[in-house]
């Protein structure tokens, strides 16, 4: 891989990472707002609503995650390879 192409990854990989955040945060918010409700005897189905929503943001995240940074191989549907080493190494830097 030359120079050039590795911060062309590298900046495809930031801009993943800079969606991961803000999926991480639309989480955190979900579950502040269910909190904040719940404090305030707020409808049982709108604590619910939110709760239900923070958790499916949650299991997306990790789904993402996982598809970012390792390869499901083609022949076993469902089940995680690690990165190899030279990926594991540009993504440690």
């Amino acid at each position: 891989m030359t120079i050039a192409q590795q911060a062309r990854e590298e900046g495809h990989f930031r801009q993943v990472e800079g969606a991961m955040l803000h999926v991480e945060d639309a989480a955190r918010r979900l579950s502040e707002a269910a909190d904040e409700l719940k404090k305030d005897d707020a409808s049982p189905h709108l604590v619910a609503a939110l709760e239900t929503a923070a958790g499916a943001v949650r299991a997306d995240h990790a789904r993402l995650m996982k598809s970012v940074y390792w390869q499901a191989p083609p022949s076993a549907q469902g089940e995680l390879v690690a990165a190899d080493d030279g990926e594991q190494q540009r993504l440690a830097s």
